[in-house]
Formats: structure tokens, C-alpha cells, sequence
């Protein structure tokens, strides 16, 4: 009968000692030096540059074809020990195109061969985050379920960063693979789950200090004062990070549905809101110079994948349950909370009404639950009316006259899966 991995033992001689050491060990590595990744030179005209480049990425294919055809042993000593393997597997999750993030064909189209490298390193890379990602590869390899929990969690094999790079960069195209491989890795390790609502309260943290360089002690600064405090790069390094985080986020939620509630309650939609309703104060003021006109784009997707993420938060953890009467008077309050900081912030209702409808949220609460009564109802469908009248797009400004909507609409009301 077989016998997992984690409990498999051998004896090593040092001299006149006799040692019994688990097979999974350090000395079971043969060292393999792997090559970090580097994405595409930006200068395409830079022959040096892309020779080095080619050459790399055809190392890291080799490296990866080595590494996928090692036994499950020699697979696993390699990936737990290897430093090597870790800065490499670290330098292409950090580094590797995100999809909001895609380089021009025209560049890869001038470089033979270069797109089909870029896509076999991807193709090798996901098949080992696979397999790292694999309890069990068949009855003769394989760990017990707390082993591998402990082996991917002791030796740093997957942290939640990581979790979010491979997300980030293969959930669209492989949601269905990736939603068993995640939901593997934190049902057989508890740790995870902990550890991300440690790394959502650092997003937190960052995003705090991210923003404050926009905010005075008093509160946010007049808008013709912040483009002379705050340099056109800064601002555009704020944009680009809150297209990457939400993008990021949304990836991730995308294939671990279960994590939503975890964002929900360490508050991170509070947090999101304010985040963006700064950049929006920043970005009234910046389109008056033609230097921000260049990242209208970057600028609509950050918006949706920002407003989108929101919805998805506020819909699944709090509408979702109401549909199926489960805590209700819990999950208004929610609501109500959340609807009392928008009042504040309404250049972000505003954006928000762009793709969804507040009001009509309200009415199917209304409606589902008879919790809020007509005077609520007024109040909060007025400063819905009064933030797309300030701050709404035009298209926005035309839902200025609402109809009625039913709780059989709220599916498409909210767009979730």
C-alpha cells in the first residue's frame, strides 16, 4: 500500500550517525538554478535588449519542462527547498502582463517568435502552479490532506500575494481549474483564511496612506490645490494602482466566491469607496490638463472594475441574503451603513449609478423586507437624484427618472453570477 509523501521516511549516514529524515527534505534537491523572469524590453529596437530576453525566456521554458518532468519526489523537494524556484516563480507572478495591462501586439509581432515564448512560458508556469496546487496526482503520489496543508504553508509554497498574482493573471481564461485549485489550497489549510483577512487589512492600510498625500488634517483638499501639490505622476500612479488592486480583487473573487463575506466584514468596501471617491476629487481637477487625457482608458476600466467590485460585495453579502430571508434586519442594517457613508461620497454614488441602480436596490430591500419606510426611501433616492445631477456622467443624468422594479428584476439589476 502506498504511502503518502509527508509520511515517508529514510535513514542518511553522516559518518558513524544514523539519521531518519522525512523523504520530503532538503537533501532529496538537486539545486537546479532557475532563471527569474523578465517581461518584454520596452524598446523594441533595443537588438541586445531582445536577444537577452529570448535567450531568458527560452532558459525559464527549459527550467519549467525540467521541473514538470521530475517524479512527484524530486517535483516537491525541488519546489519546497529551491530558493531558486521561489525567485522565479516571485519574479514572473510580480512581473508577468496582467491582462488590463497588455502590451501592444505591434511589439510582439516585430519580434519572431516572442508572443508564442510569452505564451509557452505561461502555458509551463500554470501546469506547475497546478501541480503545486495537488494533493493527490494519483494512488501511488500523493500527500495526506493535513500534510500537504502543512508542506504548501511551511515552506512558503503559496501566500496569500501570491494567490492574488495567479489570480490576476489566469482567472479569466482558466476559472474552472483555478477555482478547484484555490479552494483546495485554503480548505486544506485553515491558515489561508486567516492570513487573508491579515493581508486585507494591510491593503487597508496601504490604501490609507495612499491616499492621505490627497487629504489635509481637516479633510480632503480644495480641488485647485491638489494639482499643484501633487505632481500629474503621482495621480497617475494612483490610477494605475487602483486599476491593478481592483483588478486583482475581482480575479480573485472571481474563483474563490467564499472569500466576498471575508472582504465584507473587515469593512473593505468603506475602504474602496473612499479610495475612489479621492481619485475621482483628483481627477475633476486633473482633466483640465492634457496629460491625463492619455488615460481616459485606464481610467473608464479602473471605474468599472472599482464600481464593479463594490456591487459584488454589496450584492452578495448583503442583497443575496435578503432574497433568501436569511438575517435580515442584520444585513438592512448593513445596507443602511453603507448608503450613510455614500451620502458623502457622491461623486462614487454617481459613478456607481453608471452601471448599476441604487434606487432600484432600495426598492427591492423595500420590497423584500418592509424595513425601510417611505421617508428613508425618499430621503436616500434624493441624494441618489442629487449626486447624478452634480456628478453624473450624461448617460447617468437620463435615469433621472426611475421606474419601478420587481424583485424578479434583480438579477439584472445587480449583474452578479
Amino acid at each position: 500500500m502506498a504511502v503518502p509523501l509527508d509520511q515517508q521516511f529514510k535513514i542518511e549516514k553522516k559518518g558513524i550517525i544514523e539519521e531518519r529524515i522525512p523523504v520530503l527534505h532538503l537533501s532529496g534537491m538537486d539545486q537546479h538554478y532557475f532563471v527569474t523572469y523578465v517581461p518584454l524590453p520596452i524598446d523594441i529596437e533595443d537588438g541586445a535588449a531582445i536577444e537577452q530576453w529570448i535567450e531568458r525566456m527560452t532558459f525559464i521554458c527549459d527550467d519549467l519542462t525540467w521541473l514538470l518532468q521530475q517524479n512527484h519526489t524530486k517535483f516537491w523537494c525541488e519546489v519546497a527547498f529551491n530558493k531558486d524556484f521561489h525567485s522565479m516563480l516571485d519574479s514572473y507572478l510580480r512581473y508577468a502582463t496582467r491582462p488590463q495591462r497588455t502590451i501592444s501586439l505591434d511589439n510582439y509581432s516585430s519580434i519572431s517568435n516572442s508572443k508564442e515564448l510569452e505564451e509557452k512560458v505561461s502555458r509551463l508556469m500554470f501546469m506547475c502552479i497546478l501541480r503545486l496546487s495537488t494533493h493527490k496526482e494519483s494512488s501511488e503520489n500523493f500527500f495526506t490532506p493535513q500534510g500537504f496543508g502543512h508542506v504548501i504553508y511551511d515552506n512558503y509554497i503559496f501566500d496569500i500575494p501570491r494567490l492574488f498574482d495567479i489570480c490576476s493573471l489566469y482567472a479569466v481564461n482558466n476559472k474552472e481549474l483555478l477555482s478547484k485549485m484555490i479552494g483546495n489550497i485554503f480548505k486544506q489549510q485553515e491558515g489561508y483564511t486567516k492570513d487573508l483577512k491579515e493581508a486585507i487589512k494591510s491593503i487597508k492600510d496601504v490604501i490609507t496612506k495612499r491616499i492621505k498625500i490627497f487629504h489635509t488634517q481637516t479633510g480632503p483638499k480644495k480641488l485647485n490645490t491638489i494639482t499643484k501639490t501633487s505632481s500629474m505622476e503621482e495621480i497617475i500612479d494612483l490610477l494605475n494602482y487602483i486599476l491593478d488592486l481592483s483588478c486583482t480583487i475581482n480575479r480573485f473573487l472571481f474563483v474563490y466566491p467564499q472569500g466576498r463575506i471575508i472582504f465584507f466584514d473587515e469593512d473593505f468596501h468603506s475602504t474602496l469607496i473612499q479610495l475612489f471617491e479621492t481619485f475621482l476629487r483628483i481627477y475633476e481637477r486633473a482633466q483640465q490638463s492634457n496629460e491625463i487625457s492619455d488615460h481616459i482608458e485606464t481610467f473608464e476600466e479602473a471605474k468599472y472594475e472599482t464600481i464593479t467590485l463594490f456591487n459584488d460585495l454589496l450584492a452578495s453579502c448583503c442583497i443575496d441574503p435578503l432574497l433568501i430571508n436569511e438575517n435580515k434586519s442584520e444585513n438592512v442594517e448593513s445596507i443602511i451603513n453603507i448608503l450613510s457613508l455614500l451620502i458623502t461620497e457622491k461623486r462614487f454614488l454617481a459613478a456607481y449609478e453608471d452601471y448599476f441602480s441604487l434606487c432600484q436596490i432600495i426598492d427591492i430591500v423595500h420590497q423584500t423586507t418592509e424595513l425601510l419606510d417611505d421617508q428613508q426611501i425618499k430621503f436616500y433616492t434624493d441624494v441618489v437624484k442629487q449626486a447624478i445631477e452634480i456628478h453624473g456622467t450624461p448617460s447617468c443624468k437620463r435615469k433621472l427618472t426611475p421606474e419601478k422594479t420587481s424583485v424578479s428584476d434583480f438579477a439584472e439589476i445587480i449583474f452578479i453570477s
